[in-house]
């Protein structure tokens, strides 16, 4: 099985599944718009659930591994959560496709489970991000909470940008983005304390 094969296919899916969403998505659009035959597809995927899944784990795992290579050089808790804050909203801008199956098109789906288990590796991430001294069931909501708001960002960029039929973005949008976030939640975290 060719490597390159399996991507494409992963590719073409992606945009799919974007613009259709889950439910309406079949292995014959995906198949067609490939330019493949369905037997082909299953080749290499068992159905549109394991394509799915697999974008979605490909998507965690570019995001997690750029969130580590961007905050390891970060000296202080403030710089750690702005580089966090930056990768995230720079995934967003330039990987608009994968966002829109994460945030608009798994909320309306059978598929919403691989939306929590990302924001569960997200909120674990920023969890050891935290440096403030609570205990472990306080970090992990101030995790929480730092991950829903840049969902929530995102969810409502994502929308605005469908509503003006997906533009170009302004090449400083995932900074402009960024720096609200990173202000918001270092501004609530430094105020932080021990209950």
């Amino acid at each position: 099985m060719s490597t390159e094969r399996k991507a494409e296919i992963l590719g073409v899916a992606q945009r799919v599944f974007a613009e259709h969403g889950y439910a309406k998505t079949t292995m014959d659009s995906i198949a067609e718009t490939a330019g493949f035959t369905k037997p082909i597809l299953y080749n290499y995927f068992s159905g549109k659930g394991e394509i799915y899944t697999e974008i979605v784990t490909n998507c965690a795992a570019q995001l997690l591994h750029a969130l580590s290579r961007a905050t390891t050089d970060a000296s202080t808790p403030r710089a750690r959560v702005e580089a966090a804050v930056g990768v995230y909203f720079d995934m967003l801008v330039r990987e608009t496709t994968t966002f829109r199956i994460l945030f608009l098109q798994s909320q309306r789906s059978e598929m919403a489970g691989e939306l929590r288990g990302v924001e569960l590796l997200l909120t674990s991430f920023i969890e050891e991000q935290i440096s403030i001294d609570l205990d472990a069931s306080h970090r992990r909501q101030l995790a929480a909470a730092v991950v829903g708001m840049a969902e929530g960002a995102a969810i409502s960029w994502l929308i605005l940008q469908e509503t003006l039929n997906w533009p170009t973005p302004p090449d400083d949008e995932a900074q402009r983005l960024a720096r609200r976030l990173a202000t918001l939640a270092w501004g609530g975290l430094r105020s932080v304390r021990q209950d």
